[in-house]
C-alpha cells in the first residue's frame, strides 16, 4: 500500500513531535531538526522489526526542506522505497 500525504501529518504536528510509521517491514520516522541557518525534516529509514531505539543495524537519513513541499517529497521518497520484505 502506498503512503499518502494524508497518511502523515501536517506540518505543524513536526514542530514539536516526531511521527514513527512503516510500510511494510520498512520502518521510518520524520522529524524536525534544526541546522545551522534552517530547520529541516530527516527521513530516517531501517528494516524492521524493531523501533528506532532499538534498531543497532544501519539506517538511512534523508534531508528535506521543513515545509509542506518537503512533506510532499518525504512521501515521495517512502514510495519509491522497498518495503523490505
Amino acid at each position: 500500500m502506498p503512503v499518502t500525504r494524508q497518511m502523515i501529518f501536517p506540518l505543524a504536528f513536526y514542530k514539536k513531535s516526531k511521527f514513527n510509521g512503516s510500510k511494510g517491514k520498512l520502518n521510518y520516522r520524520i522529524e524536525k531538526v534544526s541546522g545551522d541557518e534552517k530547520d529541516e525534516f530527516l527521513l530516517t529509514v531501517w528494516k524492521g522489526p524493531f523501533c528506532y531505539d532499538a534498531t543497532k543495524e544501519e539506517k538511512t537519513t534523508y534531508r528535506y526542506p521543513f515545509s509542506d513541499e518537503g512533506l510532499d517529497a518525504i512521501v515521495e521518497q517512502l514510495n519509491k522505497l522497498p518495503t523490505a520484505e
